[in-house]
């Protein structure tokens, strides 16, 4: 494992490149995006034991943090979906330029996965498999959640203890839709997040794409809405899964579902293989 700093114009990013053994070595590289706020911190687990298992299965793996998040320069409010895409693309040409793989996968979580995919037109060949696990399909039902999240954890955080009146609450979180669980959300942010509309927009270019998810009838049908030039080969399948991920009520959580790293394994490995 090398802990590396690089840059991305005037912006400063960390990752890890996880480096396979010589002698499994498969010339296949694995970005893993993040997903965003305290999702990214729940599914820390989860990434860093798909990663060690990638690596150990023969791929070049990179871990990364986007700017403005985990240990990469900026301060929260210098995240924004539109930078962290452009990130992504900075991130997969120096895993390809440090691993001198042949192709490069893709693997994100919840906004992750369509951070992935959207990266993916930024290169100059496709990407030969992007896995989006439990994607967002609609950017505007997404805030809302992550909205319902917020109020959940300051009714818990204020109301077990004393009354809130409206006052308080006013001082404690002046903007409401400001905030997602202790992370800032800037306006330019939000509104990059509403664009998303998997129905209308599939953003990207990959031989097979695959999508986990808990609402198999509704990725399928966007699935189904894609361009076959650009993404020729999708799957759909149920993600099994029922981990809140927009949550900051189990910090210390270890989330690994490894049911999930089993598929992902299998499949890059037959991808490599076909």
């Amino acid at each position: 494992m090398t802990p590396m700093r690089f840059s991305h114009g005037a912006r400063e990013l960390f990752g890890l490149h996880l480096e396979p053994r010589a002698a499994t070595a498969r010339g296949h590289a694995v970005l893993l995006c993040n997903p965003f706020g305290q999702e990214a911190i729940r599914a820390h687990r989860f990434y860093r034991v798909l990663g060690d298992r990638l690596a150990a299965a023969g791929f070049d793996v990179l871990r990364f943090d986007y700017y403005g998040s985990g240990d990469s320069g900026g301060e929260d409010a210098d995240f924004d979906l539109d930078g962290s895409i452009a990130d992504t693309v900075a991130a997969g040409r120096l895993l390809l330029q440090r691993s001198d793989a042949e192709r490069l996968s893709c693997i994100g979580l919840r906004l992750g996965g369509n951070i992935a995919l959207a990266a993916t037109a930024g290169w100059a060949t496709p990407a030969a498999h992007v896995a989006m696990l439990e994607p967002v399909p609609d950017g505007f039902a997404y805030l809302d959640e992550l909205a319902g999240a917020n109020a959940q954890a300051l009714a818990r955080t204020f109301g077990a203890r004393w009354r809130v009146d409206a006052q308080l609450r006013a001082f404690n979180l002046p903007a409401p839709q400001a905030e997602a669980l202790g992370f800032v959300l800037t306006p330019p942010c939000r509104a990059q997040i509403a664009r998303i509309a998997l129905m209308r927009s599939w953003p990207g270019r990959c031989d097979r794409l695959l999508i986990l998810s808990r609402d198999v009838d509704v990725l399928a049908r966007c699935a189904a809405a894609r361009d076959p030039s650009r993404l020729p080969e999708a799957e759909v399948s149920a993600s099994h899964c029922d981990i809140d991920w927009a949550t900051n009520s189990a910090l210390n959580t270890a989330i690994v579902p490894m049911h999930w790293v089993t598929r992902l394994l299998s499949e890059l490995t037959e991808q490599v293989h076909a």
